[in-house]
Protein backbone atom coordinates (compact mmCIF):
# COMPACT_ATOMS: atom_id res chain seq x y z
CA UNK A 1 0.00 0.00 0.00
CA UNK A 2 1.13 3.52 -0.72
CA UNK A 3 2.15 5.73 2.14
CA UNK A 4 0.63 8.72 0.41
CA UNK A 5 -2.57 9.82 2.11
CA UNK A 6 -5.62 9.41 -0.10
CA UNK A 7 -7.22 12.60 -1.32
CA UNK A 8 -10.36 13.41 0.66
CA UNK A 9 -13.62 13.91 -1.25
CA UNK A 10 -15.70 17.07 -1.25
CA UNK A 11 -19.41 16.97 -0.53
CA UNK A 12 -21.19 17.98 -3.72
CA UNK A 13 -24.68 19.47 -3.65
CA UNK A 14 -24.84 18.86 -7.40
CA UNK A 15 -24.25 15.16 -6.80
CA UNK A 16 -26.88 15.13 -4.07
CA UNK A 17 -29.44 16.86 -6.30
CA UNK A 18 -28.92 14.43 -9.17
CA UNK A 19 -29.33 11.41 -6.86
CA UNK A 20 -32.38 13.09 -5.33
CA UNK A 21 -33.99 13.46 -8.77
CA UNK A 22 -33.26 9.83 -9.65
CA UNK A 23 -34.77 8.65 -6.36
CA UNK A 24 -38.06 10.46 -7.02
CA UNK A 25 -38.90 7.47 -9.19
CA UNK A 26 -39.09 5.35 -6.04
CA UNK A 27 -42.15 7.36 -4.97
CA UNK A 28 -43.63 5.76 -8.09
CA UNK A 29 -43.25 2.47 -6.23
CA UNK A 30 -44.17 3.51 -2.71
CA UNK A 31 -47.37 5.35 -3.63
CA UNK A 32 -49.13 2.67 -5.76
CA UNK A 33 -47.90 -0.03 -3.41
CA UNK A 34 -49.47 1.67 -0.38
CA UNK A 35 -52.60 3.17 -1.92
CA UNK A 36 -54.51 -0.12 -1.80
CA UNK A 37 -54.84 -0.04 2.02
CA UNK A 38 -56.81 3.26 2.12
CA UNK A 39 -58.98 1.98 -0.73
CA UNK A 40 -59.90 -1.14 1.22
CA UNK A 41 -61.01 1.08 4.10
CA UNK A 42 -63.58 2.89 1.92
CA UNK A 43 -67.10 1.57 1.53
CA UNK A 44 -67.38 3.20 -1.91
CA UNK A 45 -64.48 1.12 -3.24
CA UNK A 46 -65.67 -2.09 -1.60
CA UNK A 47 -69.16 -1.69 -3.07
CA UNK A 48 -67.85 -0.73 -6.53
CA UNK A 49 -65.64 -3.82 -6.70
CA UNK A 50 -68.08 -6.11 -4.90
CA UNK A 51 -65.48 -6.92 -2.25
CA UNK A 52 -67.64 -5.76 0.64
CA UNK A 53 -69.97 -3.12 2.05
CA UNK A 54 -70.25 -0.73 4.97
CA UNK A 55 -69.68 -3.66 7.33
CA UNK A 56 -66.30 -4.39 5.79
CA UNK A 57 -64.74 -6.95 3.46
CA UNK A 58 -66.78 -10.10 2.76
CA UNK A 59 -65.03 -13.25 3.93
CA UNK A 60 -65.87 -14.91 0.63
CA UNK A 61 -63.83 -12.24 -1.19
CA UNK A 62 -60.59 -12.63 0.74
CA UNK A 63 -58.90 -14.28 -2.25
CA UNK A 64 -59.67 -11.26 -4.45
CA UNK A 65 -58.40 -8.92 -1.76
CA UNK A 66 -55.19 -10.93 -1.78
CA UNK A 67 -55.09 -10.71 -5.57
CA UNK A 68 -55.05 -6.90 -5.43
CA UNK A 69 -51.73 -7.11 -3.65
CA UNK A 70 -50.45 -10.30 -5.24
CA UNK A 71 -50.90 -9.27 -8.86
CA UNK A 72 -49.00 -6.05 -8.19
CA UNK A 73 -46.09 -8.21 -7.03
CA UNK A 74 -46.54 -10.52 -10.03
CA UNK A 75 -45.99 -7.55 -12.32
CA UNK A 76 -42.70 -7.12 -10.50
CA UNK A 77 -41.32 -10.34 -11.99
CA UNK A 78 -41.65 -9.00 -15.52
CA UNK A 79 -40.79 -5.44 -14.54
CA UNK A 80 -37.60 -6.40 -12.77
CA UNK A 81 -36.33 -8.69 -15.53
CA UNK A 82 -37.13 -6.34 -18.41
CA UNK A 83 -35.82 -3.23 -16.67
CA UNK A 84 -32.58 -5.07 -15.94
CA UNK A 85 -32.07 -6.01 -19.59
CA UNK A 86 -32.62 -2.39 -20.59
CA UNK A 87 -30.34 -1.17 -17.80
CA UNK A 88 -27.43 -3.29 -19.01
CA UNK A 89 -27.91 -2.77 -22.74
CA UNK A 90 -29.17 0.79 -23.12
CA UNK A 91 -28.31 2.43 -19.82
CA UNK A 92 -29.87 3.58 -16.57
CA UNK A 93 -31.74 6.50 -18.14
CA UNK A 94 -33.41 4.24 -20.69
CA UNK A 95 -34.48 1.89 -17.89
CA UNK A 96 -35.98 4.82 -15.99
CA UNK A 97 -37.99 5.71 -19.10
CA UNK A 98 -39.28 2.13 -19.29
CA UNK A 99 -40.45 2.33 -15.66
CA UNK A 100 -42.11 5.69 -16.27
CA UNK A 101 -44.06 4.34 -19.25
CA UNK A 102 -45.57 1.34 -17.48
CA UNK A 103 -46.29 3.31 -14.31
CA UNK A 104 -48.30 5.82 -16.33
CA UNK A 105 -50.13 3.08 -18.23
CA UNK A 106 -51.00 1.30 -14.98
CA UNK A 107 -52.09 4.49 -13.23
CA UNK A 108 -54.40 5.55 -16.06
CA UNK A 109 -55.94 2.08 -16.30
CA UNK A 110 -56.70 1.82 -12.58
CA UNK A 111 -58.11 5.34 -12.38
CA UNK A 112 -60.47 4.81 -15.32
CA UNK A 113 -61.32 1.15 -14.57
CA UNK A 114 -64.99 0.18 -15.06
CA UNK A 115 -64.77 -2.93 -12.86
CA UNK A 116 -62.57 -5.00 -10.57
CA UNK A 117 -61.20 -7.16 -13.40
CA UNK A 118 -59.79 -4.08 -15.13
CA UNK A 119 -58.26 -2.86 -11.89
CA UNK A 120 -56.51 -6.20 -11.48
CA UNK A 121 -55.14 -6.11 -15.05
CA UNK A 122 -53.72 -2.63 -14.70
CA UNK A 123 -52.40 -3.34 -11.21
CA UNK A 124 -50.16 -5.81 -13.02
CA UNK A 125 -48.87 -3.13 -15.41
CA UNK A 126 -48.47 -0.72 -12.51
CA UNK A 127 -46.38 -3.34 -10.75
CA UNK A 128 -44.16 -3.69 -13.81
CA UNK A 129 -43.25 -0.02 -13.77
CA UNK A 130 -43.22 0.48 -10.02
CA UNK A 131 -40.98 -2.45 -9.23
CA UNK A 132 -38.74 -1.45 -12.11
CA UNK A 133 -38.10 1.84 -10.30
CA UNK A 134 -37.14 -0.09 -7.19
CA UNK A 135 -34.53 -1.98 -9.23
CA UNK A 136 -33.09 0.82 -11.36
CA UNK A 137 -32.91 3.69 -8.84
CA UNK A 138 -30.65 1.99 -6.23
CA UNK A 139 -28.27 0.87 -8.99
CA UNK A 140 -28.27 4.32 -10.58
CA UNK A 141 -27.75 6.32 -7.38
CA UNK A 142 -25.02 4.00 -6.08
CA UNK A 143 -23.07 4.48 -9.32
CA UNK A 144 -23.46 8.26 -9.22
CA UNK A 145 -22.56 8.69 -5.55
CA UNK A 146 -19.30 9.68 -3.89
CA UNK A 147 -18.31 6.71 -1.64
CA UNK A 148 -17.97 8.76 1.55
CA UNK A 149 -21.51 10.14 1.17
CA UNK A 150 -23.20 7.22 -0.58
CA UNK A 151 -25.35 6.43 2.44
CA UNK A 152 -26.96 9.86 2.19
CA UNK A 153 -27.20 10.26 -1.58
CA UNK A 154 -28.22 6.68 -2.42
CA UNK A 155 -30.26 6.67 0.80
CA UNK A 156 -32.66 9.11 -0.85
CA UNK A 157 -34.24 6.04 -2.46
CA UNK A 158 -35.46 4.92 0.96
CA UNK A 159 -36.59 8.44 1.81
CA UNK A 160 -38.70 8.60 -1.35
CA UNK A 161 -40.10 5.15 -0.65
CA UNK A 162 -41.30 6.40 2.73
CA UNK A 163 -42.67 9.57 1.15
CA UNK A 164 -44.63 7.43 -1.31
CA UNK A 165 -46.23 5.48 1.51
CA UNK A 166 -47.05 8.65 3.46
CA UNK A 167 -48.60 10.54 0.54
CA UNK A 168 -50.72 7.50 -0.39
CA UNK A 169 -52.17 7.41 3.11
CA UNK A 170 -52.79 11.14 3.37
CA UNK A 171 -54.41 11.44 -0.05
CA UNK A 172 -56.50 8.39 0.75
CA UNK A 173 -57.66 10.07 3.96
CA UNK A 174 -58.26 13.45 2.30
CA UNK A 175 -60.46 12.03 -0.46
CA UNK A 176 -62.56 10.20 2.10
CA UNK A 177 -64.25 13.50 2.92
CA UNK A 178 -65.54 14.19 -0.58
CA UNK A 179 -69.22 13.50 -1.23
CA UNK A 180 -68.40 12.07 -4.66
CA UNK A 181 -68.17 8.37 -3.90
CA UNK A 182 -66.33 7.57 -7.11
CA UNK A 183 -63.76 10.29 -6.47
CA UNK A 184 -63.11 8.85 -3.02
CA UNK A 185 -60.95 6.16 -4.58
CA UNK A 186 -60.38 7.29 -8.19
CA UNK A 187 -58.84 10.54 -6.95
CA UNK A 188 -55.99 8.90 -5.03
CA UNK A 189 -55.52 6.41 -7.88
CA UNK A 190 -55.16 9.25 -10.38
CA UNK A 191 -52.56 10.98 -8.24
CA UNK A 192 -50.27 7.98 -8.74
CA UNK A 193 -49.55 9.52 -12.16
CA UNK A 194 -47.89 12.57 -10.62
CA UNK A 195 -44.66 10.85 -9.60
CA UNK A 196 -43.71 9.18 -12.91
CA UNK A 197 -44.58 12.43 -14.67
CA UNK A 198 -42.12 14.31 -12.44
CA UNK A 199 -39.48 11.70 -13.27
CA UNK A 200 -40.22 12.11 -16.96
CA UNK A 201 -39.78 15.89 -16.75
CA UNK A 202 -36.51 15.73 -14.80
CA UNK A 203 -34.91 12.81 -16.68
CA UNK A 204 -33.28 14.97 -19.42
CA UNK A 205 -31.36 16.85 -16.71
CA UNK A 206 -29.87 13.70 -15.15
CA UNK A 207 -26.55 12.38 -16.52
CA UNK A 208 -26.00 8.75 -17.44
CA UNK A 209 -24.10 6.57 -14.96
CA UNK A 210 -20.34 7.01 -15.53
CA UNK A 211 -19.76 3.35 -14.78
CA UNK A 212 -22.22 2.30 -17.48
CA UNK A 213 -20.52 4.70 -19.91
CA UNK A 214 -17.11 3.22 -19.09
CA UNK A 215 -18.44 -0.31 -19.63
CA UNK A 216 -19.48 0.89 -23.10
CA UNK A 217 -16.10 2.61 -23.75
CA UNK A 218 -17.64 6.09 -23.70
CA UNK A 219 -14.75 7.43 -21.65
CA UNK A 220 -15.04 11.15 -22.34
CA UNK A 221 -18.74 11.22 -21.44
CA UNK A 222 -17.99 9.33 -18.23
CA UNK A 223 -15.26 11.80 -17.26
CA UNK A 224 -17.54 14.77 -17.83
CA UNK A 225 -20.08 13.28 -15.43
CA UNK A 226 -17.52 12.43 -12.75
CA UNK A 227 -15.79 15.81 -13.02
CA UNK A 228 -19.12 17.62 -12.68
CA UNK A 229 -20.60 15.53 -9.86
CA UNK A 230 -17.54 14.59 -7.79
CA UNK A 231 -15.69 17.93 -7.75
CA UNK A 232 -16.44 21.14 -5.84
CA UNK A 233 -19.14 23.23 -7.50
CA UNK A 234 -16.59 25.93 -8.39
CA UNK A 235 -14.38 23.37 -10.13
CA UNK A 236 -11.38 24.56 -8.13
CA UNK A 237 -9.99 21.13 -7.25
CA UNK A 238 -10.56 18.04 -9.38
CA UNK A 239 -7.87 15.96 -7.69
CA UNK A 240 -10.28 13.57 -6.01
CA UNK A 241 -12.43 13.21 -9.12
CA UNK A 242 -9.37 12.44 -11.27
CA UNK A 243 -8.06 9.82 -8.89
CA UNK A 244 -11.50 8.25 -8.48
CA UNK A 245 -12.08 8.22 -12.23
CA UNK A 246 -8.81 6.38 -12.77
CA UNK A 247 -9.99 3.63 -10.42
CA UNK A 248 -13.38 3.48 -12.16
CA UNK A 249 -11.77 3.24 -15.59
CA UNK A 250 -9.26 0.52 -14.72
CA UNK A 251 -11.94 -1.53 -12.97
CA UNK A 252 -14.33 -1.15 -15.91
CA UNK A 253 -11.66 -2.41 -18.31
CA UNK A 254 -11.34 -5.49 -16.14
CA UNK A 255 -15.10 -5.97 -15.71
CA UNK A 256 -15.74 -5.71 -19.47
CA UNK A 257 -13.92 -9.03 -19.85
CA UNK A 258 -15.99 -10.80 -17.19
CA UNK A 259 -19.12 -12.88 -17.62
CA UNK A 260 -22.13 -10.60 -17.11
CA UNK A 261 -24.82 -13.25 -17.56
CA UNK A 262 -27.46 -14.31 -15.06
CA UNK A 263 -25.55 -17.56 -14.64
CA UNK A 264 -22.49 -15.63 -13.45
CA UNK A 265 -24.44 -14.44 -10.40
CA UNK A 266 -24.49 -17.99 -9.08
CA UNK A 267 -20.79 -18.63 -9.60
CA UNK A 268 -18.55 -19.09 -6.57
CA UNK A 269 -17.19 -15.54 -6.93
CA UNK A 270 -20.56 -13.83 -6.45
CA UNK A 271 -22.59 -16.42 -4.55
CA UNK A 272 -22.04 -14.82 -1.14
CA UNK A 273 -23.19 -11.43 -2.41
CA UNK A 274 -26.31 -12.93 -3.95
CA UNK A 275 -27.14 -14.74 -0.71
CA UNK A 276 -26.68 -11.52 1.27
CA UNK A 277 -28.71 -9.43 -1.20
CA UNK A 278 -31.57 -11.91 -1.40
CA UNK A 279 -31.33 -12.75 2.29
CA UNK A 280 -31.63 -9.12 3.38
CA UNK A 281 -34.56 -8.64 0.99
CA UNK A 282 -36.38 -11.69 2.33
CA UNK A 283 -35.73 -10.72 5.94
CA UNK A 284 -37.12 -7.24 5.35
CA UNK A 285 -40.45 -8.65 4.23
CA UNK A 286 -40.34 -11.28 6.97
CA UNK A 287 -40.69 -8.53 9.57
CA UNK A 288 -44.35 -8.37 8.39
CA UNK A 289 -43.91 -4.87 6.98
CA UNK A 290 -46.09 -5.22 3.87
CA UNK A 291 -48.62 -7.53 5.51
CA UNK A 292 -49.23 -4.86 8.15
CA UNK A 293 -49.29 -2.15 5.46
CA UNK A 294 -51.72 -3.85 3.04
CA UNK A 295 -53.97 -5.50 5.60
CA UNK A 296 -54.02 -2.64 8.06
CA UNK A 297 -57.83 -2.21 7.77
CA UNK A 298 -58.38 -5.84 8.77
CA UNK A 299 -55.84 -5.57 11.56
CA UNK A 300 -57.14 -2.28 12.97
CA UNK A 301 -60.70 -3.59 12.82
CA UNK A 302 -59.59 -6.48 15.03
CA UNK A 303 -58.40 -3.89 17.54
CA UNK A 304 -61.82 -2.22 17.50
CA UNK A 305 -61.26 0.87 15.33
CA UNK A 306 -63.75 2.05 12.69
CA UNK A 307 -62.79 2.85 9.10
CA UNK A 308 -62.17 6.57 9.70
CA UNK A 309 -60.03 5.88 12.74
CA UNK A 310 -58.13 3.24 10.78
CA UNK A 311 -57.18 5.71 8.04
CA UNK A 312 -56.11 8.39 10.51
CA UNK A 313 -53.91 5.90 12.34
CA UNK A 314 -52.45 4.62 9.07
CA UNK A 315 -51.66 8.13 7.83
CA UNK A 316 -49.83 9.01 11.02
CA UNK A 317 -47.96 5.74 10.94
CA UNK A 318 -46.86 6.16 7.33
CA UNK A 319 -45.49 9.60 8.16
CA UNK A 320 -43.00 7.77 10.34
CA UNK A 321 -41.85 5.79 7.28
CA UNK A 322 -40.80 9.01 5.60
CA UNK A 323 -39.20 10.64 8.64
CA UNK A 324 -37.52 7.39 9.67
CA UNK A 325 -35.93 6.88 6.26
CA UNK A 326 -34.77 10.50 6.24
CA UNK A 327 -33.11 10.10 9.63
CA UNK A 328 -31.63 6.79 8.52
CA UNK A 329 -30.13 8.32 5.38
CA UNK A 330 -28.26 10.87 7.48
CA UNK A 331 -26.99 8.18 9.87
CA UNK A 332 -25.80 5.63 7.31
CA UNK A 333 -22.43 7.24 6.68
CA UNK A 334 -21.88 7.66 10.41
CA UNK A 335 -23.10 4.45 12.05
CA UNK A 336 -22.64 2.17 9.06
CA UNK A 337 -24.98 -0.26 7.33
CA UNK A 338 -24.30 -3.33 9.47
CA UNK A 339 -25.07 -1.81 12.87
CA UNK A 340 -28.23 -0.14 11.61
CA UNK A 341 -29.55 -3.34 10.03
CA UNK A 342 -28.96 -5.27 13.25
CA UNK A 343 -30.69 -2.61 15.35
CA UNK A 344 -33.60 -2.39 12.92
CA UNK A 345 -34.25 -6.11 12.75
CA UNK A 346 -34.04 -6.57 16.52
CA UNK A 347 -36.42 -3.67 17.10
CA UNK A 348 -38.93 -5.09 14.63
CA UNK A 349 -38.95 -8.49 16.35
CA UNK A 350 -39.62 -6.95 19.76
CA UNK A 351 -42.38 -4.65 18.50
CA UNK A 352 -44.22 -7.35 16.54
CA UNK A 353 -44.06 -9.59 19.61
CA UNK A 354 -45.58 -6.85 21.81
CA UNK A 355 -48.31 -6.12 19.29
CA UNK A 356 -49.16 -9.80 18.95
CA UNK A 357 -49.49 -10.12 22.70
CA UNK A 358 -51.85 -7.13 22.87
CA UNK A 359 -54.03 -8.48 20.05
CA UNK A 360 -54.13 -11.91 21.68
CA UNK A 361 -55.15 -10.46 25.02
CA UNK A 362 -57.40 -7.51 24.15
CA UNK A 363 -58.81 -8.03 20.65
CA UNK A 364 -62.59 -7.63 20.75
CA UNK A 365 -62.54 -5.90 24.14
CA UNK A 366 -62.85 -2.23 25.09
CA UNK A 367 -59.60 -2.19 27.06
CA UNK A 368 -58.20 1.18 25.94
CA UNK A 369 -54.79 0.63 27.54
CA UNK A 370 -54.22 -2.72 25.85
CA UNK A 371 -55.37 -1.46 22.46
CA UNK A 372 -53.23 1.63 22.86
CA UNK A 373 -50.12 -0.42 23.55
CA UNK A 374 -50.86 -2.50 20.45
CA UNK A 375 -51.07 0.58 18.25
CA UNK A 376 -48.01 2.13 19.89
CA UNK A 377 -46.03 -1.02 19.13
CA UNK A 378 -46.85 -0.63 15.44
CA UNK A 379 -45.64 2.96 15.47
CA UNK A 380 -42.40 2.08 17.23
CA UNK A 381 -42.01 -0.89 14.88
CA UNK A 382 -42.04 1.44 11.89
CA UNK A 383 -39.50 3.72 13.57
CA UNK A 384 -37.08 0.80 13.73
CA UNK A 385 -37.91 -0.56 10.29
CA UNK A 386 -37.85 2.73 8.38
CA UNK A 387 -34.73 4.24 9.94
CA UNK A 388 -32.58 1.16 10.51
CA UNK A 389 -33.69 -1.43 7.93
CA UNK A 390 -35.50 0.25 5.05
CA UNK A 391 -32.96 3.07 4.76
CA UNK A 392 -29.83 0.90 4.48
CA UNK A 393 -31.40 -1.94 2.48
CA UNK A 394 -31.63 -0.23 -0.92
CA UNK A 395 -28.20 1.35 -0.41
CA UNK A 396 -26.62 -2.04 0.32
CA UNK A 397 -28.28 -3.71 -2.66
CA UNK A 398 -26.95 -1.03 -4.99
CA UNK A 399 -23.37 -1.21 -3.73
CA UNK A 400 -22.41 -4.85 -3.12
CA UNK A 401 -22.41 -6.15 -6.72
CA UNK A 402 -19.69 -5.51 -9.37
CA UNK A 403 -20.22 -3.45 -12.53
CA UNK A 404 -20.94 -6.28 -14.95
CA UNK A 405 -23.66 -7.92 -12.82
CA UNK A 406 -24.79 -5.03 -10.61
CA UNK A 407 -28.13 -4.49 -12.32
CA UNK A 408 -28.85 -8.23 -12.31
CA UNK A 409 -27.80 -8.61 -8.68
CA UNK A 410 -30.07 -5.78 -7.57
CA UNK A 411 -32.87 -7.19 -9.74
CA UNK A 412 -32.58 -10.64 -8.20
CA UNK A 413 -32.65 -9.13 -4.71
CA UNK A 414 -35.70 -7.01 -5.51
CA UNK A 415 -37.35 -10.03 -7.14
CA UNK A 416 -36.87 -11.76 -3.79
CA UNK A 417 -38.79 -8.92 -2.16
CA UNK A 418 -41.60 -9.39 -4.68
CA UNK A 419 -41.65 -13.18 -4.28
CA UNK A 420 -41.76 -12.83 -0.50
CA UNK A 421 -44.60 -10.34 -0.82
CA UNK A 422 -46.59 -12.65 -3.09
CA UNK A 423 -46.18 -15.47 -0.59
CA UNK A 424 -47.10 -13.46 2.48
CA UNK A 425 -49.87 -11.38 0.90
CA UNK A 426 -51.62 -14.40 -0.58
CA UNK A 427 -51.44 -16.35 2.67
CA UNK A 428 -52.26 -13.40 4.95
CA UNK A 429 -56.07 -13.15 4.53
CA UNK A 430 -56.51 -16.89 5.07
CA UNK A 431 -54.07 -16.91 7.98
CA UNK A 432 -55.82 -13.99 9.69
CA UNK A 433 -59.16 -15.74 9.23
CA UNK A 434 -57.85 -19.10 10.46
CA UNK A 435 -55.37 -18.35 13.26
CA UNK A 436 -55.63 -14.58 13.80
CA UNK A 437 -52.75 -13.03 15.73
CA UNK A 438 -50.79 -16.31 15.76
CA UNK A 439 -49.85 -15.61 12.13
CA UNK A 440 -47.37 -13.03 13.43
CA UNK A 441 -45.45 -15.73 15.30
CA UNK A 442 -44.11 -16.81 11.91
CA UNK A 443 -42.59 -13.37 11.30
CA UNK A 444 -41.13 -13.23 14.80
CA UNK A 445 -39.36 -16.58 14.41
CA UNK A 446 -38.02 -15.94 10.90
CA UNK A 447 -36.72 -12.49 11.84
CA UNK A 448 -35.04 -13.76 15.01
CA UNK A 449 -33.17 -16.47 13.11
CA UNK A 450 -32.33 -13.94 10.40
CA UNK A 451 -30.75 -11.59 12.95
CA UNK A 452 -28.26 -14.28 13.93
CA UNK A 453 -27.39 -14.93 10.28
CA UNK A 454 -26.98 -11.21 9.62
CA UNK A 455 -24.67 -10.76 12.59
CA UNK A 456 -22.20 -13.38 11.38
CA UNK A 457 -22.41 -12.94 7.61
CA UNK A 458 -22.77 -9.27 6.68
CA UNK A 459 -19.61 -7.09 6.38
CA UNK A 460 -19.57 -3.31 6.76
CA UNK A 461 -19.70 -1.48 3.41
CA UNK A 462 -19.66 2.12 4.66
CA UNK A 463 -17.36 4.35 2.62
CA UNK A 464 -15.95 1.52 0.50
CA UNK A 465 -15.65 2.39 -3.22
CA UNK A 466 -17.80 0.17 -5.44
CA UNK A 467 -14.61 -1.00 -7.16
CA UNK A 468 -13.29 -2.41 -3.86
CA UNK A 469 -16.39 -4.25 -2.62
CA UNK A 470 -14.87 -7.54 -3.75
CA UNK A 471 -12.37 -7.29 -0.88
CA UNK A 472 -15.21 -7.64 1.61
CA UNK A 473 -16.51 -10.83 0.04
CA UNK A 474 -13.27 -12.74 -0.43
CA UNK A 475 -12.79 -11.83 -4.10
CA UNK A 476 -9.58 -9.80 -3.73
CA UNK A 477 -8.38 -10.77 -7.21
CA UNK A 478 -11.31 -8.85 -8.66
CA UNK A 479 -10.00 -5.50 -7.38
CA UNK A 480 -7.78 -3.92 -10.04
CA UNK A 481 -6.54 -0.96 -8.00
CA UNK A 482 -7.29 0.34 -4.52
CA UNK A 483 -8.35 3.92 -4.02
CA UNK A 484 -5.80 4.52 -1.24
CA UNK A 485 -2.96 3.63 -3.62
CA UNK A 486 -3.86 6.23 -6.22
CA UNK A 487 -2.41 9.71 -5.90
CA UNK A 488 -1.32 12.66 -7.96
CA UNK A 489 2.44 12.85 -8.34
CA UNK A 490 3.70 15.65 -6.13
CA UNK A 491 5.60 17.42 -8.93
CA UNK A 492 3.57 16.49 -12.01
CA UNK A 493 -0.12 16.20 -12.91
CA UNK A 494 0.35 12.46 -13.44
CA UNK A 495 -1.51 9.84 -11.48
CA UNK A 496 0.55 7.13 -9.82
CA UNK A 497 -0.46 3.74 -8.47
CA UNK A 498 1.54 0.91 -6.88
CA UNK A 499 2.22 -2.14 -8.96
CA UNK A 500 0.84 -4.89 -6.76
CA UNK A 501 -2.82 -3.87 -6.94
CA UNK A 502 -3.51 -5.43 -10.34
CA UNK A 503 -5.30 -8.79 -10.04
CA UNK A 504 -2.93 -10.37 -12.57
CA UNK A 505 0.22 -8.93 -10.99
CA UNK A 506 0.87 -6.37 -13.73
CA UNK A 507 0.75 -2.65 -13.40
CA UNK A 508 -2.85 -1.47 -13.96
CA UNK A 509 -1.75 1.27 -16.30
CA UNK A 510 -0.14 -1.31 -18.55
CA UNK A 511 -3.66 -2.34 -19.52
CA UNK A 512 -3.98 0.96 -21.33
CA UNK A 513 -1.35 3.67 -21.28
CA UNK A 514 -1.79 7.17 -22.53
CA UNK A 515 -4.36 9.88 -22.23
CA UNK A 516 -7.33 9.28 -19.96
CA UNK A 517 -9.84 12.07 -20.32
CA UNK A 518 -7.35 14.91 -20.41
CA UNK A 519 -4.93 13.57 -17.83
CA UNK A 520 -2.05 11.13 -18.16
CA UNK A 521 -1.81 7.95 -16.10
CA UNK A 522 1.51 6.35 -15.29
CA UNK A 523 2.52 3.49 -13.03
CA UNK A 524 5.21 3.47 -10.37
CA UNK A 525 6.73 0.48 -8.68
CA UNK A 526 5.38 -0.65 -5.34
CA UNK A 527 6.75 1.03 -2.26
CA UNK A 528 7.03 -2.45 -0.79
CA UNK A 529 9.73 -3.21 -3.35
CA UNK A 530 12.07 -0.56 -1.90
Amino acid sequence: MSSVEATKPHFSWRNFLVCFLVSIGVIGFGYPSAMIAPMLAKTSFLEFTGLGDEKGIHKSKTSLVGALGGIFQAGAVFGVILSTQITDRYGRKAAMLYCIFWSIVGGIGITAAPNLATILVFRFFSGMGSWGFLTVAPTYTAELSIPAYRGLTAGMCGVMLGLGYATASYFGLAFRYTDNRTAQWRGPAGLSLVWPMISLITLPFIPESPRFLLMKDRVDEAWRTVSQLHSPEDGSDQTYAREEFYQMKMQAQHDQKQDGSWRALFSKAYRKRVIIGCGLSFLGQSTAVLVIQNYAPIFYAALGFNSKQQMIIQSGRDSIAFVGNLVGAFLLDRLGRRLMLLIGLAGCVVCVAINSAMVAEYSGTDNAAGLGVGIAALFVYLCFYASCYDAPLLVVLGEIFPNHVRAKGVALSIATVAASDILYLQVAPYAFAAVGWKFFLLFICVSAVGWIWLYFQFPETKGVPLEEMADLFGDKKEVVVHRADIHLDKFTPNLSTPKQDSPDGTCPSELEKGETSNFHVECVSSLKDH
